[in-house]
């Protein structure tokens, strides 16, 4: 089998080939991806803004929180606007990526997405929502894998920025190969990048050498902070806006932290709740193979995959951590109890 074979998966194809054509069809597109832009979301944005501008696309870029500072080092196709007021031209049509659902992209786009058409590329489970077309790839590591396919389909050949961009979504969303999402298609697909001129060692050091002092602090802080409960199985960590604040944090400066709990030997399941703003609180949850969080998340009105999840709460940091070790727990024994009852009936 050679190597292009793996690397874009067969089952894929025919819906990559639909998305290509619906791609190519369209035009004056506003390109975005889910609020709090990540390394997934962020290099699916990068990677379709270049193939748009290869075929003569007009584009814009939109986050209204703009580029992490931990992804300054990635090579954009153009500026990012974080208003839509301030925009130069109007757009026709959303390339929403990494989201599926218009509450995600943001206040400001998502009273707005009525006066637009839509095209939506994911891998987190949903129907999609694109008026135009959806790809949903739910079994994909990363949207940045499910765009490569699509490119793949549209003839383009990954190089340059746009192959890099494609790297470092597998690279982030596999917890740099790591997770248990890196399949042999993703090593396939990471290969063929590396061929093709990217070097996925540099980009993990670009990673890895973007801590400021202030991030490293609030690891440590974090580290204090650390419970585990439920005889070690679960890992839990609060986080106020005003520790934040005080050691002079960003809310990308926790990016990571929820998988460096998961990697303590007891730890099945681990839950960072951070404070957003007073009475709103974001949790990230992640587990080790076996342990499913997605239900979990789904419970409390998130959502996202079987080992990494999350979403909003609506009450104070304190009410937001009796809820998720209440939930947590729960599910913990509910799985154990199912996974033991299967095991006896065999």
């Amino acid at each position: 089998m050679q190597l292009t074979d793996l690397a874009f998966p067969l089952a894929w194809r025919e819906r990559a080939a639909l998305m290509a054509r619906a791609l190519l069809d369209h035009d004056m597109y506003l390109v975005c991806a889910h609020i709090r832009l990540d390394g997934d979301a962020l290099s699916s944005m990068a990677a379709m803004g270049c193939f748009l501008e290869q075929n003569h696309k007009r584009f814009l870029l939109y986050a209204p929180f703009g580029v992490p500072e931990n992804y300054d080092f990635l090579e954009l196709p153009a500026p990012v606007y974080r208003s839509l007021e301030a925009l130069p031209f109007r757009p026709r049509t959303v390339l929403a990526l990494d989201c599926g659902d218009p509450g995600r992209l943001g206040e400001e786009l998502s009273r707005e997405m009525s006066d637009f058409s839509c095209i939506n590329i994911d891998h987190h489970p949903g129907p999609g929502m694109g008026s135009i077309a959806s790809l949903v790839v739910p079994e994909a590591s990363s949207t940045t894998q499910v765009i490569a396919s699509v490119l793949h389909a549209a003839g383009c050949e990954p190089e340059g920025r746009l192959a890099q961009a494609l790297a470092l979504g597998l690279i982030t969303d596999t917890g740099g190969f790591r997770h248990a999402n890196a399949s042999p298609e993703v090593f396939a697909l990471a290969a063929l990048l590396e061929q093709n001129g990217v070097s996925i060692h540099k980009l993990r050091e670009k990673l890895e050498k973007t801590w400021s002092y202030a991030r490293m602090r609030l690891w440590g802080h974090m580290s204090s902070q650390l419970q585990l409960l439920d005889n070690g199985r679960l890992a839990l960590c609060c986080l106020s806006l005003d520790s934040m604040e005080e050691l002079g944090a960003k809310s990308e400066d926790t990016e990571g932290y929820v998988e460096h709990m998961r990697e303590l030997r007891s730890v099945l399941a681990a839950c960072l709740v951070r404070e957003q703003s007073e009475g709103v609180c974001k949790f990230s949850l992640r587990s080790t193979e076996g342990v499913d969080v997605r239900s979990i998340a789904a419970s409390l009105g998130g959502g996202g995959h079987v080992n990494a999840a999350g979403g909003t709460l609506n009450m104070s940091l304190e009410s937001a951590e009796r809820t998720l070790v209440k939930v947590v727990t729960r599910a913990l024994e509910e799985q154990r109890a199912e996974a033991h009852a299967a095991h006896s009936a065999r």
